[in-house]
């Protein structure tokens, strides 16, 4: 799939590294009280001017107390939320719970968004930190034209179809979201994420299907038209969770929904030596939670000069790196991946997988014959299986590897190998378009 990534507008500070983890390995949901503070001030930065908008179709204390709390911890940043609601009484309650907060309030009726309504969209949601509109004076469209064949309702109003208020609050989210051009997308419903656990990520591009069924089992397929809509309007993501898990689901690496996209999260690209210390962050943090061996500096800068990061599109933070290690092994013609580590909040993203690919991809243009990988966790051991590697025994491992190699982890070291040959023509694959 090729997609043009933006760039970011400025560079941001790396993400603060709490946990990191092997692709594929499960997460667990914070809550609310255990929010840590330098998550909290990254996402501050992260959405650092730019828009949110949220779906409430439901207004009810729990996700009124954690859409305040939210606005008022991004206020800080000047982030701006536009809150679709379901009628004027719930605008009502919304303006008296945020009137004792520092932050100012505006509110509109929905509407048929021609250029002109559109302007006015545009001049209030800049005006006030929030902006609050009432979804129930949207007009209803029957035989609404239908875009791409997405089953996305155009902007006119709602579907004459629409039989229940959190319909209604759905389609105009998709209509305003996709108006504003808006980043950040929040749909909140009872059923909270997709799954249970919540899976962590979703890409509609290969999983639409599967969330359609899924949410029409629970009574929310309206949910999925106005995803897509804010999606191929422009925003890097969607949320999917409970209204009372805003606050988690905004400010916390694990969230406590589904992040729902649309041509993917993360990209590949080669590191730059900016990126260094943010590398030097995860690999610290991978040493102390036991899955990295402990690396000089100098070890750590070889990982980021020969390897690949994965990044967010909507900002460039890096969501997990890996290393390609050659000139040891240049004789045998094989390379190690090393340093593969991503950043847990990702981990669902499908970071992992993506930069195996790209490593792959690398070590075919580069002529190697096979690469290899050595693991002492029982997760990536199982990573590298799912990714076609076979467990080896270490004397199939150059004998360069294992020069001033500890000898507590070489007692536990398990070797995976996988040849190249296979994929010397993956120059079509989707990993091969994210290198370019």
């Amino acid at each position: 799939m090729s997609e043009h990534v933006p760039a970011p507008v400025r560079r941001r500070a790396s993400a603060p590294v709490r946990e990191t983890v092997h692709p594929g390995t499960p997460v667990a949901r914070a809550r609310t009280e255990e929010i840590p503070t330098t998550e909290r001030a990254f996402f501050v930065e992260e959405f650092r001017g730019s828009t949110v908008v949220v779906a409430l179709p439901e207004v009810e204390a729990e996700g009124v107390a954690a859409l305040r709390r939210s606005v008022e911890g991004f206020a800080a940043g000047d982030t701006r939320f536009v809150v679709v609601l379901p009628d004027a009484d719930a605008v009502a309650v919304l303006l008296d719970a945020l009137a004792t907060t520092a932050v100012g309030v505006e509110s509109m009726a929905a509407t048929s968004w021609d250029e002109a309504a559109l302007a006015r969209l545009w001049v209030a949601a800049q005006d006030e930190p929030v902006l609050l509109i009432d979804a129930s004076t949207a007009p209803a469209v029957k035989n609404a034209p239908v875009p791409d064949g997405a089953g996305v309702p155009d902007g006119d109003g709602v579907p004459a179809s629409a039989a229940h208020p959190g319909e209604r609050v759905a389609a105009v989210c998709g209509q305003v979201a996709a108006g504003l051009r808006a980043s950040k997308v929040m749909l909140t419903d009872p059923g909270g994420g997709l799954g249970d656990p919540a899976r962590s990520f979703v890409e509609l591009g290969h999983s639409r299907a599967a969330l359609e069924a899924d949410l029409a089992a629970r009574g929310s397929a309206h949910l999925l038209p106005a995803a897509e809509q804010a999606l191929r309007g422009g925003a890097f993501s969607v949320n999917l969770c409970r209204a009372a898990d805003l606050e988690v689901e905004l400010f916390t690496f694990d969230g406590a929904g589904t992040l729902l996209t649309l041509g993917g999260y993360t990209a590949l690209s080669p590191l730059r030596v900016d990126d260094l210390p943010a590398v030097e962050s995860l690999v610290a943090q991978g040493v102390a939670d036991g899955i990295l061996k402990p690396r000089s500096r100098e070890a750590i800068a070889r990982i980021a000069a020969t390897g690949l990061g994965a990044r967010l599109r909507s900002t460039g933070h890096l969501a997990g790196v890996v290393g390609l290690e050659t000139t040891p092994y240049a004789a045998q013609r094989v390379g190690e991946i090393s340093g593969l580590i991503t950043v847990s909040q990702f981990s669902g993203a499908g970071s992992g997988g993506m930069l195996i690919d790209g490593v792959l991809q690398l070590a075919a243009e580069r002529g190697l014959r096979a690469v290899f990988a050595v693991t002492v966790s029982d997760e990536a051991a199982a990573f590298f299986l799912r990714r076609g590697f076979h467990e080896v025994p270490q004397s199939q491992i150059p004998p360069a590897k294992w020069e001033g190699y500890a000898p507590e982890r070489l007692a536990l070291a398990r070797c995976y190998w996988r040849e190249v040959t296979a994929i010397t023509d993956s120059a079509a694959s989707p990993a091969a378009d994210r290198l370019r």
